[in-house]
């Protein structure tokens, strides 16, 4: 269908496979919040090839038989076959669409992989593309040779979520101009989740929300809640979200140090969240995680002084370490 719209293709590998599922939803925030532009977007999907649409934006999703990229280290085989093996997803589903719709230019989420494909096809299709620095991308491959450098040299504009991360790039990769574009949003209205979690309101609740991975420092959250609970039974830590480490989250949930609700809705976290009194961000790295935004307004946020955080924070939420983190959630007043 034809709306006169100019239209934009964007390449994602991480994107939501379900409506429970966090991952890139600020991507689709994005798209609402430009109403004047036809969005399609590529992105992988678990075990199947289908088109449906989202909202306004028209989602082409290719067969993928592989986990994420989160939690992979990069160097080793697997972690690049997976990122070939991307590529040449995002490359070839791309060109299809090219051949059907007059696309403006390519918007790639994240330079890795989205971008890198965005650079093969603007060299054999002759299309124009943007680059979106997310986090990933930049920590993972800041010092792989030529990628990130011929990637971002190659694109009209780049875009970064945060500060950090841009200084982070324009201090490897000389002659760059890079704009900067926070994954904000917001939660939904709240509804009540069909599986409720015992909440006492009387407690101090306490929670993770995000990916279940090494990088998150989901690790670190558990520490924390076992170091808390030896000094105060008042504290109940919850954890939102799945991942790669979700055994380590239903080991400690069985030794009733969290109580974990694996993925849920976001008007089901939104329910969640007018119960939380702090939110803790245990990232081993970051550029602007969008569960800050989402909760800023809502909860106490304790968070290590990772991308740019700091700069939206008072001094005295942001914990050098495991140890602050308890010393803080320890000392924590709620009041009524």
């Amino acid at each position: 269908m034809n709306t006169g719209k100019n239209k934009i293709l964007i390449l994602a590998h991480s994107f939501p496979q379900h409506e429970n599922d966090y991952r890139g939803r600020f991507i689709l925030d994005y798209v609402e919040d430009h109403p004047e532009t036809d969005f399609h977007i590529v992105a992988p999907f678990r075990g199947k090839s289908f088109e449906t649409k989202i909202g306004s934006a028209f989602i082409h999703y290719f067969n993928w038989d592989h986990d994420y990229l989160a939690g992979r280290r990069v160097y080793q085989p697997a972690t690049l076959f997976v990122t070939l093996k991307l590529l040449f997803g995002f490359f070839l589903n791309a060109k299809k669409l090219l051949k059907k719709y007059d696309f403006e230019k390519i918007f790639a989420c994240w330079a890795v992989p989205a971008g890198f494909s965005a650079y093969f096809l603007k060299k054999l299709c002759k299309i124009n593309y943007d680059v979106w620095l997310l986090g990933t991308d930049v920590n993972k491959f800041i010092n792989f040779p030529f990628v990130l450098p011929e990637t971002l040299k190659n694109a009209d504009r780049i875009y970064s979520n945060s500060n950090r991360l841009s200084e982070i790039v324009t201090n490897k990769i000389s002659g760059l101009n890079i704009e900067i574009l926070p994954t904000r949003s917001s939660l939904p209205s709240p509804v009540t989740p069909e599986n409720l979690l015992k909440i006492d309101k009387n407690n101090v609740s306490v929670a993770f929300v995000g990916r279940l991975e090494e990088v998150k420092g989901f690790d670190f959250y558990l520490k924390i809640a076992e170091k808390v609970k030896k000094e105060r039974r008042d504290v109940a830590f919850f954890a939102f979200g799945d991942g790669s480490m979700r055994n380590s989250a239903a080991s400690a949930q069985e030794k009733e140090l969290i109580s974990w609700a694996g993925e849920i809705s976001l008007p089901e976290l939104s329910y969640y969240a007018d119960f939380i009194d702090i939110l803790c961000i245990t990232s081993r790295s970051e550029s602007m995680p969008v569960v800050f935004w989402e909760f800023h307004k809502k909860s106490k946020i304790l968070s290590f002084p990772v991308g740019d955080i700091p700069l939206y924070s008072e001094p005295d939420n942001i914990c050098k370490n495991v140890d602050e983190f308890v010393r803080k959630i320890s000392d924590f007043r709620k009041s009524f």
